[in-house]
């Protein structure tokens, strides 16, 4: 997902999040918007571009 959006908006992937926002979100696991705020490295900004996004694949991923 993070090559994608990086890809489509022709930017550096880290630019999305880096790989270290993607390690807790993964251990993390954020189930709404305000679980994923509290992830140091998502703020507000990037919640709104990106936050719905990562939360599908979290849910979808992490689903059963």
């Amino acid at each position: 997902l993070r090559r994608a959006l990086a890809e489509s908006q022709q930017v550096p992937a880290y630019i999305v999040f880096s790989d270290g926002v993607l390690a807790d979100m993964a251990r993390q696991r954020p189930k709404d918007r305000n679980a994923m705020l509290a992830i140091s490295g998502v703020g507000a900004v990037k919640l709104e571009r990106y936050g719905e996004a990562f939360l599908d694949v979290i849910k979808a991923t992490h689903s059963g």
